[in-house]
């Protein structure tokens, strides 16, 4: 049916000069004595030399459009202008996709310099809130911090692939660094935390799957107001549970995309939207299923399978 339509819109201008022709003849013969057999005959010989003329078209024109080129609309002025106005549009559209690429190249370098240099300044507060015992300062400079790695991982994440560095370390080990770097939060907010990890070793990225645990569990403990948060991992399982706040159902479905927060903002001014956004795209680029299990005002399971990855495979 589409070639059909295909072959009828090329050669509308054929038809349409053979029904008047033929139309045209019919009209003649009847005002004139002309020989009805021979002019059946012409009508037939004329009929295959338009539909073998509009059967090559046909082709040529297909082959053409496939080709996405304007080789066969050139016989005539308008078309001719027509291809040099696509030509002319095509080479500005290509223009601008170059330009915002290498300004998208220069932002991204800028932000790259940006988060790398603003670390230093970071670390020497730090280190001043560690001597004057100020957890709060603590706090807040382990939030900036998430964010320049949030900021970091983005840029790396639009780029044509990952600093992948797959090896076998330990998940209990992994685990414990990262709950020891938000254990000031921890004492704030007076939350249990409950772990129970196998003691074995995987085989994965530990700095990527490292990022996707430090967005999960910060995530618990910033809508985990009382009770507990728990990891644990088994059999290829690793689990990040909390008595939170919840998500509501028709939130989950576009929990992980990019700058969505839910009902979330309402509760929590500094949600971004990003975390599991990255969460997502990490994961997916590592070759890791997962799940979110979440019900309002009933805490949430964030589960994510390590037992196959398409990378370590391939």
């Amino acid at each position: 049916m589409k070639n059909l339509k295909l072959f009828f819109s090329i050669n509308r201008a054929y038809i349409f000069s053979f029904f008047i022709f033929l139309i045209s003849s019919l009209i003649f013969s009847f005002a004139f004595p002309i020989d009805f057999k021979i002019f059946s005959y012409c009508l037939i010989i004329l009929f295959f030399i338009f539909l073998f003329i509009g059967i090559f078209r046909f082709f040529k024109a297909k082959k053409c459009l496939e080709k996405n080129s304007f080789s066969f609309f050139e016989k005539n002025l308008y078309e001719r202008h027509l291809k040099e106005i696509f030509e002319r549009k095509d080479k500005e559209i290509e223009d601008l996709r170059i330009s915002s690429k290498l300004r998208q190249n220069d932002l991204e370098s800028l932000l790259t310099i940006w988060t790398h240099q603003i670390k230093t300044p970071l670390s020497s507060i730090s280190l001043i809130s560690e001597r004057e015992e100020n957890y709060d300062i603590k706090r807040e400079l382990i939030r900036i911090d998430d964010y320049i790695a949030s900021i970091l991982s983005f840029i790396k994440l639009g780029q044509d692939s990952l600093d992948y560095s797959f090896k076998s370390f330990s998940i209990e080990r992994l685990v414990k660094d990262i709950v020891k770097r938000y254990r000031s939060f921890f004492i704030h907010k007076n939350l249990k935390l409950i772990l129970d990890i196998e003691d074995e070793n995987a085989i994965s990225d530990p700095k990527w799957l490292g990022f996707v645990i430090e967005q999960v569990l910060f995530n618990s403990i910033k809508y985990t107001d009382r009770g507990f948060i728990k990891i644990s991992y088994h059999n290829f399982i690793l689990k990040i549970e909390d008595s939170g706040i919840g998500i509501k159902a028709s939130d989950l479905k576009n929990i992980n995309k990019f700058g969505f927060s839910g009902d979330s903002d309402k509760r929590n001014a500094n949600s971004t939207g990003i975390g599991l956004f990255l969460v997502n795209d990490i994961l997916k680029k590592l070759g890791y299923a997962y799940k979110i299990e979440s019900k309002e005002k009933n805490g949430t399971i964030f589960s994510i399978n390590l037992k196959k990855s398409d990378i370590i495979e391939n």
